[in-house]
């Protein structure tokens, strides 16, 4: 008789636990949506060598398909980023751009061109370094939409990669990755509210 209670005692356990875990996914799921909006709502910066793995979420008060058709025009980066001195359409072609870009990352201009390649679809853009001194950088950001659909979740995953001889402080690197994704959000907000009369904090 003891083996039986031990056994349904045990039983019980790990079916409260389990909806403890569920219960816990779903409220930090319904976190994403609530809230004052941040530019970072999360982040993951690992270094393994001379590499950066990279996860950042934030999220928009805006409709997903709003905010994809606003961040598909990366040309015109340098209108809406206080960081950005200038960026110029390369190529156009299909579903990819080639952009110039000259942003200025903790006070120092830096030089890159990017490939942006556009799912939209799936609501995914990748983007790759074709030039840059410094680092490659390979990724994608992903565009969800609210339940309700009047908000967007946008998440951007990838991993930096060092070209130079000195060694750069993971600290530093973080920091200059957290700026230049900040910017990005600003800027895509900024073009939101100027161009689709859409109000973002």
């Amino acid at each position: 008789m003891k083996k039986v209670l031990w056994g349904l005692g045990a039983l019980l356990l790990i079916g409260l636990s389990f909806l403890g875990i569920r219960y816990a996914h779903i409220r930090s799921a319904a976190r994403l949506w609530e809230g004052p909006v941040e530019e970072i709502l999360s982040e993951k910066l690992e270094k393994h060598a001379n590499t950066m793995e990279v996860e950042f979420s934030s999220r928009v008060d805006a409709p997903v398909e709003a905010v994809f058709a606003a961040f598909s025009e990366c040309e015109r980066l340098q209108e809406f980023a206080d960081t950005v001195r200038y960026s110029k359409l390369l190529t156009n072609a299909g579903n990819r751009k080639v952009v110039e870009i000259e942003m200025v990352t903790l006070g120092q201009p830096q030089r890159s061109v990017m490939e942006f390649s556009f799912l939209p679809e799936e609501k995914v853009v990748q983007v790759r370094t074709v030039e840059n001194a410094f680092a490659d950088m390979n990724g994608e950001y992903r565009f969800f939409p609210s339940p309700d659909g009047t908000k967007t979740l946008l998440t951007y995953t990838g991993r930096v990669t060092d070209k130079t001889d000195r060694p750069i402080p993971s600290a530093l690197q973080k920091s200059a990755l957290r700026e230049t994704f900040v910017s990005v959000m600003r800027a895509l907000k900024k073009r939101l509210a100027t161009q689709y009369a859409i109000t973002t904090p």
